[in-house]
């Protein structure tokens, strides 16, 4: 009667052995399948000009909040409105709703290690249209702009 406990006790160590196998192979498929994100400002409410409202960044999935300074938001804007392309689309009616810097960190042959956010992508919306901006601030210039418009056509079933 002991030996038929002994299989049972085995039966079931391998049952939960291969229960935690399985959960850890999904949580690491479920980790592996997240994107990665840039550093995120959006300011929804925000003026882009004082730069009030302008810090998120990773705050919402836990990693860590990327503050963008007045400096900096206001940088960018006048470096969009000296743009002939992205001033038409301010004038269209398009707001600055998020600037997101892109962070280089680079490491130097003594060790030395710097962060900078020497170019920025910027989001402006209106309506069911968006542009996409991408402004490199130490040159002072726009490098790309991609306007994307969605159209629904909405058709009645008779």
């Amino acid at each position: 009667m002991e030996a038929r406990w002994v299989v049972v006790a085995i039966v079931i160590a391998l049952a939960v052995a291969i229960v935690a196998a399985s959960v850890a192979a999904l949580a690491q498929v479920g980790r592996a399948q997240r994107p990665r994100l840039a550093p995120i400002v959006e300011a929804p409410s925000a003026d882009p000009v004082t730069g009030r409202g302008w810090l998120r960044g990773f705050a919402r999935r836990g990693f860590f909040a990327v503050e963008v300074s007045e400096e900096f938001a206001s940088k960018v804007v006048s470096i969009l409105q000296s743009d002939q392309d992205a001033a038409k689309l301010l004038s269209e009616g398009y707001n600055v709703t998020a600037i997101r810097p892109v962070i280089a960190l680079s490491v130097t042959g003594d060790g030395s290690v710097t962060l900078r956010a020497s170019q920025a992508v910027v989001t402006l919306r209106k309506d069911a249209s968006w542009a996409v901006v991408r402004v490199d601030v130490a040159k002072g210039k726009v490098i790309s702009i991609t306007v994307v418009t969605r159209i629904v056509i909405e058709k009645q079933h008779s």
